[in-house]
């Protein structure tokens, strides 16, 4: 099973991406978007360390997450750039992530990353370095192998909110991200 996070607070472009990837493979794979769930903040109280809990002792929309996570073979993510990195709930949701890093759940899984932002690839290289290294530093504690998958300009926020107008060759680029997550 593969399950996709989509780490927008708008359902477009990220969420057309993964909306997409998710249409071309199997029907039980799952797609979870944040800006739909009720996720605490975490409380850095360590419970999940000391007390050795599977989750957090907050309960809210990340058990859902958690269990997701826990049978995925491959997780997915998509996020645009927000002020020069991920979107403050994609990093409340990894934040949440704590109990995983204590108890080896993400080990050996795979993990892909999608970004998104209105400037070009070039343009944004420093920033999806950046993320890049962001989520390899995450990979290393936790153990799961992650992959960058693409950087997809989407334009104007304003006025453009299909980012298949703004790549040429859409389709076939969905389809690269696809083989490139069944490989």
């Amino acid at each position: 099973m593969k399950l996709y996070i989509c780490g927008s607070n708008r359902n477009k472009n990220c969420y057309k991406v993964l909306n997409d990837l998710k249409l071309l493979d199997n029907k039980n794979d799952k797609l979870i978007t944040l800006s739909r769930k009720n996720i605490k903040y975490c409380l850095g109280c360590s419970a999940c360390i000391k007390n050795l809990d599977k989750y957090c002792v907050q309960k809210d929309d990340m058990q859902e997450i958690y269990d997701n996570m826990i049978i995925a073979d491959k997780i997915i993510i998509a996020s645009p750039v927000y002020m020069n990195h991920i979107t403050g709930i994609l990093k409340n949701m990894i934040d949440r992530l704590n109990p995983f890093s204590c108890h080896g759940n993400l080990k050996g899984k795979k993990v892909y990353l999608i970004l998104t932002g209105q400037m070009s690839e070039k343009d944004n290289e420093e920033i999806i370095e950046d993320i890049k290294k962001y989520f390899n530093g995450i990979s290393e504690f936790m153990e799961f192998e992650f992959k960058f998958i693409k950087y997809l300009s989407s334009g104007d926020v304003e006025s453009i909110d299909d980012i298949s107008k703004c790549n040429k060759n859409y389709e076939k680029i969905v389809e690269e991200m696809k083989n490139i997550i069944n490989e």
